[in-house]
């Protein structure tokens, strides 16, 4: 039994070690892959299902989909809105690195971690020009790992669109 005990406290202890020594979000992108979940596509909104996901849009542009809370629209044009989302994604505070190849000035994908394990997410981003000359917003963010966020890609999404210009 005390052989047994020692075994997996051993093995316990290697994993530990190879999971910092090879690096924290490494290790989830060996075990779970590439970390980039992909474009929201807001013509066919498809959830997580599970509560590991948020969902905020304007009006009228997420229709089929359940939302997490309305946006306003915002100044125009849309290539400005999401240069102010890269500007505020990079000024955050969380590990992030934007993914999408930058080709459609109109969206962005960035891939998030948790501090301390390193858990990654994925926010995406779609500024849509509105009929009024405004312009809307599409943003969703997704964890990889786990059957709940606790919240934290709502408050992510919440906190980058406060510091949009709504004007």
């Amino acid at each position: 039994m005390t052989t047994i005990f020692t075994a997996i406290l051993v093995a316990l202890a290697a994993a530990v070690f190879f999971f910092f020594a090879y690096g924290r979000a490494e290790t989830w992108n060996l075990v779970f892959g590439n970390p980039d979940l992909g474009p929201f596509d807001r013509t066919e909104p498809q959830r997580a299902r599970r509560p590991n996901d948020a969902l905020l849009c304007t009006p009228g542009l997420c229709e089929g989909a359940v939302i997490d809370a309305e946006l306003p629209d915002f100044a125009g044009p849309p290539e400005r809105l999401i240069d102010e989302i890269d500007a505020a994604m990079r000024t955050s505070g969380e590990p992030v690195r934007r993914v999408d190849d930058t080709s459609n000035p109109t969206r962005a994908r960035f891939v998030t971690w948790t501090p301390l394990m390193r858990f990654p997410d994925t926010a995406s981003f779609e500024a849509v020009p509105l009929e009024n000359g405004r312009v809307g917003l599409v943003a969703y963010g997704r964890a990889q790992i786990g059957y709940s966020d606790g919240g934290v890609n709502r408050r992510r999404l919440e906190g980058i669109v406060s510091v949009l210009n709504a004007g």
